[in-house]
């Protein structure tokens, strides 16, 4: 191990040496002259510096002395004593995954929504030296960029090359939960726990979705469970965990920038162990989650060395700060994640109802074997809510799918709970398979709800199809917003943008009638409430077309 550092350490020194910023900035933003030029060579002067920083660190890690005693664990009870998974259980674990895998690649290649088109014209077709060195756009989840860039140049540009980085992370994100489980909960409700995201219809959408939040579900759930054994071990001696942690952590914010929150919320969790463990004797254990937390902000930092000019200004950007919106309402966050759960449950919002009172119990188990597990699970939430409202952003639901698993698990505790409170008298011997079949009839009607998942998200072509059969030649039509970009750059429709109320009145005095298109109501409002009034009142609705997204159906309107 200890070589091994000398090496890297070396090779850190070597490239940092040999990396010429001035050369680095021409070969991948042009010559001086070119807009990107200065902004990528402070992002090559930052990677020098870090690669220097990183071969420091591997130095230091290669002289430190291991401290070869066992002390107590900075939480108890956390984790439990499970046997190794057997061939039953990994021959279960194993048929999960291909069932997830043909489920999520199932109709991969139907429409894109606007995210997802944004996507690839503004990253995945540009080279990977463009990709690595922009960073102009919330909408850039960088890790993913680059996968899907590869992916497209493997397989050809198209929806299912432009989304399957977003499927294998889904996959592999079952498989993370079920390692994750393990480590706390008995081996059954880890299972289940994996083949009800197998069969959701949320887990499914998100992994036929060209984003990066099944990317971020995994190495959440990978780092999760690393932070987990650096609060629960006794042995300081081994720099596994720190390494997992930092790794998985680091990546997970290359592949979304929300996992700040995430690791926000670990550290809070850890400065909250530190205060209750004050009177045992747990050593060195006391500083090695702050070690994961110092190797995750150095790896994070040079995963984004070279956008890092670009950083602040992107990030701290607000959404929509001249329009007054519902998405910035935290009731609408509520009601909004609500419905989408109860879309995406059989019986709705009344089957959504008996699921809060048995995850109310489920909440309730977790707590009694550990507070460090309910702080584990929720802390993140909390995090990630309270930044977002403080910066002013959209809150949209999908900014909390990372803790997908936790939510689920809780759920699987609820309904063992509900079992072991029901089975009474001669039912108590038969809890375990009582349980056992309670968790298959949840994952069955989890499967009711799957095909759901399928179908275009936002049927754009359909739009297309139907403007093209009904309007004449004499006619104009013209997309606003959010149709702008996909029937631009993707379709290559043709078509007219609108950008104010006065360009549709110009388009509307030289044609004899006008067909708008537009999708996303909220948003359409909020941005042109001119043109939008004047949509309601002036135009009659051809035609909607739905999709899975909710809340941004394509209109087609016409004014006669």
């Amino acid at each position: 191990m200890r070589k091994a550092l000398w090496v890297l350490a070396a090779v850190l020194v070597l490239a940092a040496l040999k990396l010429s910023p001035i050369r680095f900035a021409g070969a991948w933003a042009g010559d001086s002259s070119s807009p990107r030029f200065e902004t990528v060579l402070y992002g090559a002067w930052i990677l020098k510096a870090l690669l220097l920083v990183h071969a420091g660190l591997a130095f230091l890690a290669a002289r430190a002395r291991k401290d070869e005693r066992d002390f107590e664990p900075l939480v108890d009870g956390a984790v439990v004593a499970n046997a190794p998974p057997g061939l039953a259980e990994r021959t279960a674990v194993l048929a999960i995954l291909l069932l997830a895998t043909a489920l999520r690649f199932h109709a991969l290649d139907d429409q894109l929504w606007f995210d997802e088109i944004d996507t690839l014209v503004h990253y995945a077709r540009r080279p990977l030296g463009v990709i690595v060195t922009t960073f102009d756009s919330q909408n850039q989840h960088l890790l993913y960029s680059v996968l899907a860039r590869t992916s497209c140049v493997v397989f050809g540009e198209g929806a299912f090359a432009l989304r399957a980085p977003a499927a294998l992370f889904g996959v592999a994100s079952l498989w993370a939960l079920w390692r994750f489980a393990r480590r706390f909960a008995p081996p059954r409700e880890a299972l289940f726990a994996s083949a009800l995201l197998a069969v959701s219809f949320h887990h499914v959408w998100f992994s036929q979705n060209a984003r990066g939040y099944t990317g971020l579900l995994f190495l959440t759930l990978v780092g999760s469970g690393a932070f987990l054994d650096l609060l629960t071990r006794r042995s300081p001696r081994s720099f596994g965990p720190i390494v997992v942690y930092g790794a998985a952590m680091a990546l997970a914010t290359a592949v979304h920038v929300t996992a700040l929150f995430v690791v926000a919320g670990h550290g809070l969790l850890w400065l909250a162990t530190l205060v209750a463990s004050r009177s045992r004797n747990v050593g060195a254990n006391r500083w090695a989650p702050a070690w994961g937390f110092a190797l995750t902000a150095s790896l994070a930092l040079l995963v984004y060395a070279l956008v890092l000019p670009q950083f602040p200004a992107t990030m701290l950007a607000k959404s929509m700060p001249e329009a007054a919106t519902e998405w910035k309402n935290p009731l609408w966050l509520v009601t909004e994640t609500l419905s989408g759960l109860a879309r995406g449950v059989p019986g709705g919002w009344v089957a959504l109802g008996a699921g809060g009172a048995v995850f109310a119990l489920g909440f309730a188990s977790y707590a009694r074997q550990s507070w460090a597990l309910v702080a584990l699970f929720f802390l993140g939430i909390v995090v990630t809510a309270t930044a977002i409202l403080g910066l002013h952003h959209n809150l949209w639901p999908r900014f909390f799918f990372s803790s997908a698993g936790f939510l689920v698990l809780v759920a699987l505790r609820g309904v063992s709970s509900s079992v072991e409170l029901l089975a009474r008298g001669s039912l108590a011997r038969h809890a375990q398979r009582l349980a056992t079949v309670a968790g298959l009839c949840v994952c069955l009607a989890g499967a009711a709800t799957v095909s759901r998942a399928w179908g275009p998200k936002q049927d754009f072509a359909g739009a297309l199809e139907y403007v093209r059969a009904n309007a004449a030649s004499g006619d104009a039509v013209a997309t606003i917003e959010m149709t702008d970009l996909p029937y631009q750059e993707l379709f290559h429709a043709g078509w007219a943008t609108v950008d104010s109320l006065a360009q549709l009145e110009a388009l509307e005095r030289a044609h004899p009638r006008t067909w708008i298109v537009y999708c996303t109501p909220t948003f359409l409002a909020a941005r042109q409430p001119e043109v939008w009034r004047r949509l309601q009142d002036e135009y009659s609705e051809a035609k909607v077309f739905p999709g899975t997204v909710g809340g941004s159906e394509v209109v087609v309107r016409v004014r006669r």
